[in-house]
């Protein structure tokens, strides 16, 4: 049956890998880190400059954890039925790898203010991007042809948490929420990654695309 996930899906191995590293990343960094707050930082402020272990989450969690959802996109490309405008929007997801590439290799300054250091500065630039891409790219695959309106309505309704997540937690005004939104919106980032399931050839179940 068409925009039905099948067990023996390639993407589905690397799909749960991506997502038990991006839960084990948040575990560790509250063993190590003694006074790290996922309520109140930024999953960045992990790697942070001057921060215990400081570079070290960047090389064993960061990009690693890039690295995988670079092969996650790369390898449901040729089970993917996108074309046309929803290609596009496949394309932008790798904006995900891309922001957890600069938090690694542009680490932010402790706190992660608006201003900082250049690498802060350049942090800040790739984060802003890199939401506002990945919410764009989640809403042109809503044009995947022959897509059920659930899934369609899913990726409008993910596109706009992301996108609306990222305004509210740079609001000073919720500064002592603003990791925990951020999760929720690593979340909702993460829920697309699965809903690229949904989005496979009639042909994969035997079917026809007519």
């Amino acid at each position: 049956m068409e925009n039905t996930p099948t067990k023996s899906s390639p993407v589905m191995p690397q799909l749960i890998i991506l997502t038990l590293f991006w839960v084990g990343l948040q575990l560790v960094a509250t063993w190590v880190k003694d006074d790290f707050s996922h309520v109140s930082q930024y999953i960045s402020e992990i790697n942070a400059t001057g921060s215990t272990a400081a570079g070290a989450f960047g090389w064993v969690g960061f990009i690693p954890l890039a690295m995988v959802s670079f092969g996650v996109l790369l390898t449901a490309r040729p089970h993917l039925r996108v074309k046309g405008i929803s290609h596009i929007g496949w394309s932008l997801l790798f904006f995900y790898p891309v922001a957890y590439l600069g938090a690694a290799l542009a680490p932010c300054d402790l706190g992660c203010p608006t201003d900082g250091s250049s690498s802060q500065a350049l942090h800040n630039v790739i984060s802003m991007v890199s939401y506002f891409g990945f919410a764009l790219g989640a809403l042109l695959l809503t044009f995947t042809p022959k897509t059920t309106w659930p899934v369609r309505c899913a990726f409008v309704l993910l596109s706009v948490i992301i996108a609306l997540g990222f305004v509210l937690m740079i609001n000073p005004e919720l500064a002592e929420v603003r990791g925990a939104i951020q999760r929720y919106i690593g979340v909702a980032q993460l829920v697309v990654f699965w809903l690229l399931l949904w989005l496979k050839p009639a042909e994969a179940d035997g079917g026809s695309n007519e």
